[in-house]
């Protein structure tokens, strides 16, 4: 599957390692895409504009980036950088994609890769929903975001959890509660070497380090009793 680039506003990478220079000398947006597509380590780059007021497609800037591996999280800072564009690569996107289905996202979650889900809650709310991604067999769940609104004795909790056949399922309540009947949400998956990390409309929730294994082979995406407007991969 051939990587395509977005700008993606308000984010940046963690690296613990000093950014790597992707070019040998300055470089547009389409030469920047071309050379983090042909290194290994590259899945999205930060563009550093010249003092220039000609657009950035088409003017020369600088162009780094942070090796796959050395990627720890995702910054989310209150203002807009003027100089500096973050751009992601991904394989592809899905808008109003229909629930209870399983939708194919070969190559989603690699270490380094980011994925994005928007949605929002139905009105009225359901008892609780699910996200998941599967693995390739359908039946490994590498992690399930599953709000409970208001299900059996448990109210606007939180549990995200992941399952392996033949083992029990392995969950975690997360004190924090960002979901709303009628509320828009945004799930960021991001994939390190320490784990998956899960940010829930910018914030982060929970590192689930059990199936980090699996990510080399993601094939699914499902879920069920929520509205999913845009999925990115």
């Amino acid at each position: 599957m051939e990587t395509h680039f977005q700008k993606y506003e308000n984010l940046e990478l963690a690296c613990e390692v000093s950014p790597v220079q992707l070019t040998p000398s300055s470089g547009d947006i389409l030469t920047c895409s071309r050379a983090c597509k042909e290194h290994r380590d590259c899945t999205s780059f930060v563009y550093t504009e010249n003092s220039s007021s000609v657009p950035s497609h088409v003017k020369p800037g600088k162009c780094t980036f942070c090796p796959v591996h050395n990627i720890t999280g995702l910054r989310y800072p209150p203002i807009a950088s003027s100089q500096t564009e973050t751009w992601l690569g991904f394989l592809g996107r899905m808008f109003e994609p229909p629930s209870h289905t399983f939708l194919p996202i070969k190559g989603a979650l690699s270490i380094g890769k980011l994925m994005v889900v928007k949605g929002r809650v139905p009105v009225p709310a359901p008892a609780r929903f699910y996200v998941d991604i599967f693995q390739n067999d359908q039946a490994n769940v590498v992690i399930r975001i599953a709000p409970r609104l208001k299900f059996l004795e448990h109210e606007n909790q939180l549990r995200i959890s992941s399952f392996v056949v033949g083992d029990k399922w392995d969950v975690r309540i997360i004190p924090e509660f960002p979901f709303a009947e009628g509320k828009d949400y945004e799930i960021s998956l991001l994939s390190t070497k320490h784990g998956l990390a899960v940010y829930i409309d910018k914030v982060f929730m929970h590192n689930v380090y059990r199936t980090l294994n699996m990510v080399s082979d993601i094939g699914y995406l499902s879920f069920k009793d929520t509205h999913v407007n845009m999925v990115f991969y």
